[in-house]
């Protein structure tokens, strides 16, 4: 298996079924511990492959109501009233899924990086732990049995080296046993429950992915069609759909020709494999699909090409012509979709951010204050730097798109920088304080960019057709960045003026950060594809690793120490709270350096002298809501 290309744009988002992700702070979540915040989105790039959209906390109230228009008819639209009410309170629900007599939801939540299973009788709003909190098991792709007896949970166990297969167990409780190896994706039942399909990516190892079926009981697998690369079946969190009448499959299809897929929705025919489109118009992101009961269309999560983000709403597709109604109209991330036999109720998880910027100077880190309040806007999740003379860089939603702002150290005159086509995320000022480099997608491709720090004269720094996560040399010389292309990425670097840029590693490595004294980077690592991911120190000319090492409980973004002798990163402590640890280098022993007793870090950054620390700060919320007045 080779890295996930999940998280890619910035995203405030913990573990939950996260977009390549896109927007999460461009972070990947390289290390196998790691693992779990990639797959819990969707197996797809995503804004936040991926992300968690913001605000509006409203809709979270139990009961809540609003008023949506519904298709009704080829040209008519009914109004409906749709219904809406909060099955959890924890707010770290990942995935959840209701039973097909609409009785029971399982779910998965995320504690401190400890995944766990629940289920909930619907009538009596009961609890019960199926499987307790673990790091070294997570769970995904949640399904029932078409008779609401068994069910389905797709498994990944770290300590076997991520070995995925599909599990099932008893609802009522009992032991559970393994369906099919193989399986990453939600599976979905032919009407008559004697067969699933499900998705088997073999991309980019074999560069190909498949549509499958299999008997209840594992047994048969066949082909039903396939994809060669560039264009592909995503499997992760993007299962497939058996239409009602038992003829097709619908499906996600992608290119992965660009790192930000093209993705649409293809019908593949049971009696002989053939596939047509269902939607032709390519979305930014689709993450799961589920049919209404008469086959009169089908219910997608998704962000289409207008959308400013990649905030998964519900949308309804009308069949066959494809046509695309929304049916959530707020500033939530809708993730993980579920219907049960008749269409009436939809089980899906809701999620929201909150984000604020704090800093703190004169090197006492837990003193710091709250230097600007973003709420709903995201600030600083998708990137966060300090320019020499104390200005903070920083990622905001203010503008209603993604970009990149600057304002003073006390947060004083805020001010946009980027504007038009296209997100901008992962801003670095150059240590000159002369440029800002950024991410920006831009024509369905992700690249480097580089502007002035009062964002005049934006220039492209690189072509690729996936390159992020920019670091620049101390001399402000070269911009180090990661550049993906089908599933495999790379570290390059390119002058800062612009030119050709220069390959560094031969092995698979991303998150580059060159280290204050130019002699170092360090980034995530992989030695080849049988390996997992873990962290490395390499020569800034390229070269093998002069150490490699784990990040134990690593959850971000990372730094190197303005003195180059250590690494600064995100670690979660208790009750799921974030704060800054530090590992000693080449050898030591991690040490806590924040001691924050609420909310999440999202981001970092120190000044050069290490006398100044801004990070974003906040609160992420995600909860299974059930939806009813279709």
């Amino acid at each position: 298996m080779d890295e996930p290309a999940t998280a890619i744009l910035p995203s405030a988002g913990t573990s939950a079924e996260r977009p390549t992700e896109l927007m999460g702070g461009f972070e990947q979540s390289n290390e196998s511990a790691g693992l779990k915040d990639s797959l819990n989105t969707s197996g797809v790039p995503r804004f936040s492959t991926k992300y968690w959209a913001v605000g509006g906390i409203a809709l979270l109230v139990i009961g809540a109501l609003f008023v949506v228009y519904w298709p009704r008819g080829k040209d008519d639209r009914e109004i409906r009233t749709l219904q809406i009410e909060r099955l959890t309170t924890s707010g770290r629900s990942t995935s959840a899924a209701i039973s097909p007599d609409g009785k029971y939801v399982i779910y998965g939540t995320d504690e401190g990086g400890k995944d766990s299973l629940w289920l909930r009788q619907v009538t009596t709003s009961s609890n019960v732990q199926i499987f307790p909190a673990s790091e070294d098991v997570f769970y995904w792709g949640l399904t029932f049995t078409p008779d609401s007896d068994y069910v389905n949970f797709v498994k990944a166990e770290l300590e076997k080296n991520v070995s995925w297969s599909l599990s099932q167990m008893p609802v009522l409780g009992g032991s559970q046993k393994e369906i099919l190896k193989g399986v990453e994706g939600p599976v979905s039942y032919s009407p008559d429950g004697k067969q699933f399909a499900f998705v088997r990516d073999e991309y980019p190892t074999a560069q190909e992915s498949s549509l499958m079926i299999a008997n209840a009981d594992g047994t048969g697998e066949r082909v039903l069609a396939s994809r060669k690369a560039p264009e592909t079946f995503p499997a992760r969190q993007t299962g497939p759909a058996w239409s009602p009448d038992g003829k097709t499959v619908a499906c996600i299809i992608a290119d992965e020709t660009t790192l930000i897929s093209e993705m649409g929705i293809v019908e593949v025919d049971v009696s002989d494999g053939s596939v047509r489109p269902v939607r032709t118009q390519a979305w930014k992101y689709i993450n799961q699909l589920a049919w209404l009961r008469d086959k009169s269309g089908l219910l997608v999560l998704g962000s289409d090409r207008a959308s400013s983000s990649y905030a998964s709403q519900i949308w309804f597709f009308s069949y066959p012509d494809g046509r695309a109604r929304r049916i959530t109209t707020d500033f939530h991330d809708y993730r993980s979709m579920s219907l049960n036999t008749d269409s009436s109720i939809l089980v899906t998880v809701q999620s929201s951010s909150i984000s604020n910027i704090w800093s703190a100077t004169g090197g006492d880190v837990d003193r710091a204050v709250q230097i600007r309040s973003g709420g709903n806007n995201e600030e600083g999740i998708g990137g966060l730097s300090l320019a020499p003379d104390g200005r903070v860089v920083f990622y905001s939603r203010a503008s209603g798109g993604d970009d990149i702002w600057i304002m003073n150290a006390d947060g004083s005159s805020p001010r946009q920088l980027t504007t038009g086509a296209g997100a901008s995320f992962h801003s670095r000022v150059s240590p000159d304080g002369r440029y800002i480099v950024f991410a920006s997608v831009r024509s369905l491709q992700v690249n480097i960019w580089r502007m002035k720090i009062d964002g005049s004269e934006l220039t492209q720094l690189t072509t690729g057709n996936g390159d992020y996560e920019p670091s620049v040399s101390p001399d402000s010389r070269w911009v180090v960045y990661t550049s993906q292309t089908s599933g495999k990425s790379f570290l390059w670097k390119v002058p800062i003026e612009g030119g050709q840029p220069v390959r560094v590693t031969d092995f698979y490595a991303s998150s580059a950060q060159v280290s204050p004294d130019g002699r170092s980077i360090a980034c995530s690592y992989r030695k080849n594809e049988d390996s997992t991911w873990r962290y490395a120190i390499i020569p800034f000319e390229g070269g093998e690793p002069s150490k490699v090492f784990d990040l134990v409980g690593k959850k971000g973004d990372f730094r190197w120490s303005p003195d180059s002798k250590s690494i600064y990163y995100l670690r979660d402590t208790q009750g799921g709270v974030t704060n800054i640890w530090n590992l000693p280098l080449p050898e030591g022993e991690p040490r806590q350096v924040t001691h924050f007793k609420t909310e999440t870090i999202f981001d970092f950054a120190w000044s050069v002298d290490g006398k100044q620390l801004v990070m974003s700060r906040g609160t992420n919320t995600s909860d299974v809501v059930l939806l009813r007045g279709f």
